[in-house]
């Protein structure tokens, strides 16, 4: 894929590291991106930090539970 504008991407693990780099580089190429995360705090701080990039939202996600995953999901597909 080499056309991400208006394009919908989920980054797990999305707050922090190689994951809020990957964010803030969708959001440069015109994705709407949703972030799963582990801990709101962080969805919070890195929402704040990238949010007048582009379309971001945050979901508390753990990628260790099923029914958490499905829960993003089903976010995303709302």
């Amino acid at each position: 894929m080499q056309d991400f504008n208006g394009k919908v991407a989920v980054v797990t693990g999305g707050a922090s590291g190689i994951g809020k780099a990957l964010v803030a580089a969708l959001l440069d190429e015109g994705a709407k991106v949703v972030i799963g995360d582990v801990e709101q705090s962080a969805l919070d701080k890195v929402l704040g930090e990238l949010g007048s990039r582009g379309e971001v939202s945050g979901v508390v996600t753990d990628v260790s539970k099923p029914e958490s995953v499905d829960a993003l999901a089903d976010t995303v597909f709302d």
